[in-house]
């Protein structure tokens, strides 16, 4: 009986010491599982569950079409005035007391005031065979010679020589007394327009008109100049006769 009991008691010491250290063992947590993204995973494997690591790329800039930079262009040069050219020439002529007679012959040009050639290099209206009537004014606009974009035509060369306008008077005999036959002008001025080979004008002599006196022409004072200095101020004119 005493045997008994004593492995009664050992028994029921050893139960209690498994129960002490069930109490005292640490309790780790069981990690959540996401089921969803696994299922996912293992659907698009094939049924076989892989970890991924998530993976950073650099973005990658798209090139420009053409393989050019990405860089910001280069402004672009600023125009001068040898970029820019005469490209319209318009002549108003008042007539005074007396007009220029039906027939006799005009010509008025505009041109750089010093060069080889000059006269050549510029704008002409060849004939106007119309009368000027006494105390009217009349516009005309100078047809364009070749050579519109040419170093002679820019701005930069007629602030270097001025500008030149001359009118030819001719009567050739067309008048009845075509020796007393003339012409009184009460005003000239001309009306410059510079701009660039695009049309854009410039900024400053975009349109610049010039005021010249009148003078008397007749069959012998048959040429007056009219020219200005490199600031395109007007200068006295200067009267040519017949040769």
């Amino acid at each position: 009986m005493i045997k008994y009991v004593s492995s009664l008691a050992m028994l029921l010491c050893t139960i209690a010491v498994n129960a002490q250290q069930k109490t005292t063992l640490p309790i780790t947590a069981k990690p959540v599982i996401n089921k969803t993204t696994d299922i996912t995973k293992t659907l698009a494997t094939g049924g076989t569950s892989l970890q991924t690591t998530p993976t950073t790329s650099a973005v990658q800039e798209k090139p420009k079409p053409g393989g050019g930079s990405t860089s910001p262009s280069s402004p672009a040069p600023a125009l001068t005035d040898a970029d820019y050219f005469l490209a319209v020439a318009k002549v108003t002529i008042k007539t005074a007391g007396d007009n220029k007679e039906k027939l006799s012959k005009m010509m008025v040009s505009v041109y750089p005031a010093a060069g080889d050639d000059n006269y050549q290099k510029g704008y002409t209206l060849e004939s106007w065979p119309e009368e000027l009537k006494v105390w009217s004014t009349t516009n005309f606009t100078l047809p364009r010679r070749a050579g519109f974009e040419q170093a002679f035509n820019s701005l930069a060369h007629y602030r270097q020589t001025g500008v030149m306008l001359d009118v030819l008077y001719n009567t050739l005999g067309n008048g009845p007394f075509f020796i007393s036959d003339a012409w009184k002008i009460q005003e000239v001025s001309v009306t410059l327009e510079f701009k660039d080979k695009n049309g854009n004008p410039h900024p400053t002599y975009g349109s610049k008109t010039l005021y010249f006196p009148g003078v008397y022409l007749d069959f012998y004072k048959w040429k007056v100049y009219y020219k200005t200095d490199p600031y395109f101020n007007a200068l006295p004119p200067t009267i040519e006769n017949r040769p």
